[in-house]
């Protein structure tokens, strides 16, 4: 398991890079955590911003931690509670920079890592006198040095270390190493593992899909719909009106963006004569872009 996570970090990482770098913007557009964007609903950004990384040294070190700590913890829980304590403790890590750091754009793997790091270290202290408990003591300084060195730089999110730690620690003191003897706890291991995974997926899939989430627009398509009729408005205004061809070919993210698209259609039909009807557009487009500037921190303007 613990190889898998490494390439899903690395897709998402070759992803990144090749649809346009590290920018705040275009890390958003792969799943970055941000606290205004997950309050209006997008709540896969708790689980895909934990595969994402700001640069190419904050994926190595990253990588670099969790095959060090993964292959401990893989090999004392087993892949599935190793899977289900990655994904746990990086989406604790995603909740607790959402609450304490709201506004601020957060990606990488570090809230999962310091839960392998948490479920070591609460393990070993529930089970005393065995090696998992001098494994857990040996963890204990690489948190806290981690933990001084994120309090103490600004730039790092330590909500999320802190997070994912103690979301591992929890997971420490209530499942036990190795496979489980009773027949309903392997049931259940095996549930909630695949209950992860589909999560997982189906994160995946409404995210960067949108047509399977009704109501739920990418932020490329409510960038160009932004853009592109801005652009139209700004051609009326000086004297170009649009055919209604080329205002079919407009694509709406939301309800109040198709109502703006049937104005602009009654308009070209009209070869922009009415005043009063490009008056209406024009307010329902600026209260539709201070919705969208505001939910979107300014990120609507760019053009992609």
């Amino acid at each position: 398991m613990l190889q898998y996570l490494i390439a899903f970090n690395l897709l998402f990482f070759l992803a990144t890079v090749i649809s346009g770098g590290f920018s705040l913007s275009n890390l958003l557009r792969w799943g970055a955590k941000f606290g205004p964007l997950i309050a209006h609903g997008e709540w896969q950004r708790l689980l895909l911003c934990i595969f994402l990384h700001g640069n190419l040294w904050h994926l190595f070190f990253n990588l670099y931690a969790l095959f060090q700590l993964g292959r401990i913890t893989e090999g004392i829980y087993g892949q599935r509670k190793f899977l289900i304590i990655y994904l746990f403790s990086g989406v604790m890590g995603s909740l607790f920079s959402f609450f304490f750091n709201f506004d601020r754009i957060g990606v990488g793997a570090s809230g999962a890592i310091f839960g392998l790091a948490g479920v070591l270290l609460s393990g070993g202290l529930k089970y005393r006198n065995t090696s998992l408990s001098r494994l857990g003591m040996s963890i204990l300084p690489f948190v806290l040095i981690n933990l001084f060195i994120g309090f103490t730089v600004p730039a790092i999110d330590n909500a999320a270390h802190v997070g994912g730690l103690l979301g591992g620690m929890f997971l420490g003191l209530v499942i036990a190493p190795g496979t489980p003897w009773q027949r309903w706890k392997k049931y259940a291991e095996e549930l909630v593992y695949w209950v992860f995974i589909g999560v997982l997926a189906f994160g995946m899939v409404t995210f960067f899909f949108p047509a399977f989430s009704p109501g739920r627009a990418s932020i490329n398509e409510i960038i160009a719909f932004h853009n592109q009729v801005r652009d139209v408005l700004q051609n009326i205004e000086e004297g170009s009106t649009p055919s209604p061809s080329a205002i079919q070919n407009l694509r709406p993210p939301d309800s109040e963006a198709r109502k703006i698209k049937e104005l602009l259609l009654a308009l070209a039909r009209e070869e922009g004569n009415s005043l009063q009807l490009f008056s209406e557009i024009e307010e329902r487009f600026t209260s539709w872009r201070e919705t969208i500037m505001k939910k979107y921190q300014g990120i609507i303007t760019e053009t992609p």
